[in-house]
């Protein structure tokens, strides 16, 4: 039972720190402008990486809203206001925006996604502040995912009750950085005006569209300043240029010490168990005997009117023998729903082979091949 407890924990951890994909005939590339000074425009504002029973009496400042822009803010009108006081040395602030059908996203493509940030900051350059600068320190980032970027409360045995981002947004699949807030005027503790600052990114993973046709942007600063960051988001303009399908990743995990073991993450589907697996049991509800495992993967977004056909798995031995596993389901894993749970029976030839090397394709398009302890 340790076993699969520490397994599930392992699926967590590898599933907030994890890249993206497919395609349609002639893809055609999107751009979409959002100017706040129009509203929300559907954009919703959050926060992570904190512990939020801490946060008593307003301690950690926490505001989003459409606000007036500072009188010195040109030009004039509203933005997305969003502030926070990094009490907990790790506050994540962020804005995100559903994309779907009707924006021209289609089911299972992929897209390289392109940022242009207007906002305004009043972190001068070059300041000192307490744990790093109020400018300089404090990291603006910006990607998209197929999953809704979610806060939530860890309940695992690390940072228990702490507030942390289902999707990876420090420089992984889910976000990559575009600089700091710092706005380019030298420091000067006595006046510290707001200044309009723009940045270029382009997102530094291709993005799948999930099998509904959504994907979610999402923009947002990860602080090393122990202290207050109000930023006015002016202008979020986005182009989404398809590209080719990249390759589906199976995911590994990790041991007690949190270091990837190069193994595959599979778990006996009715008692959670992980490997060694053995091909027959006696303790599952299959009236074969025949034990099913859990893979988890990504990259295996599915096109419109695709369905678990499209995605097939495969086991190779010590000889180079390749066998073919009937997948039996697909599933996205809950709150982590860019994820995919395969669901395959373990067939007969594979009693007795040991460490198998398995691969999840999709399309025909295969993921790195991993070992997986089958007796």
């Amino acid at each position: 039972m340790f076993r699969s407890i520490h397994l599930i924990l392992a699926i967590a951890f590898v599933c907030a720190h994890a890249t993206l994909i497919v395609a349609q005939t002639q893809p055609v590339t999107i751009s979409k402008s959002f100017d706040f000074r129009n509203g929300a425009l559907g954009w919703q504002g959050g926060f992570a990486d904190y512990p939020p029973d801490t946060d008593k009496n307003g301690f950690y400042q926490l505001t989003s809203e459409i606000r007036t822009l500072p009188p010195e803010v040109n030009p004039s009108g509203t933005g997305f206001f969003i502030q926070g006081n990094n009490h907990s040395d790790d506050l994540f602030m962020f804005l995100k925006r559903r994309l779907d059908a009707t924006d021209g996203i289609v089911a299972g493509q992929t897209y390289q996604v392109t940022f242009t940030i207007l906002f305004a900051s009043n972190a001068q350059s070059g300041c000192i502040g307490i744990g790093g600068s109020p400018g300089d320190s404090v990291a603006l980032g910006a990607g998209a995912s197929p999953a809704e970027p979610e806060a939530l409360q860890n309940s695992g045995p690390f940072e228990s009750g702490w507030l942390r981002m289902n999707v990876d947004k420090n420089g992984g699949l889910a976000a990559s950085g575009t600089g700091s807030i710092a706005n380019g005027q030298p420091c000067n503790p006595s006046s510290s005006p707001y200044v309009s600052v723009q940045r270029t990114h382009q997102h530094t993973s291709p993005v799948n569209a999930n099998a509904r046709g959504e994907l979610w942007l999402i923009v947002g600063t990860d602080s090393g300043f122990e202290g207050r960051t109000a930023l006015y988001y002016q202008q979020i303009n986005v182009t989404l240029t398809p590209v080719a399908q990249p390759l589906p990743v199976l995911i590994s995990y990790a041991d007690f010490r949190l270091n990837d073991t190069g193994r595959a993450t599979a778990l006996d589907s009715v008692n959670l168990l992980a490997e060694p697996l053995s091909v027959i049991s006696d303790h599952n509800l299959s009236p074969d005997q025949r034990t099913r495992i859990n893979l988890f993967a990504y990259n295996l977004e599915l096109r419109a009117g695709e369905d678990k056909t499209a995605i097939t798995v495969e086991a190779e031995d010590a000889q180079h023998q390749v066998y073919q596993l009937p997948v039996e389901a697909v599933t996205e894993v809950p709150n982590f729903n860019w994820i995919s749970q395969v669901t395959v029976k373990l067939t007969d030839e594979l009693q007795g082979r040991g460490n198998l090397a398995f691969r999840v394709k999709l399309r025909g398009l295969a993921s790195s091949a991993l070992p997986v302890s089958v007796n």
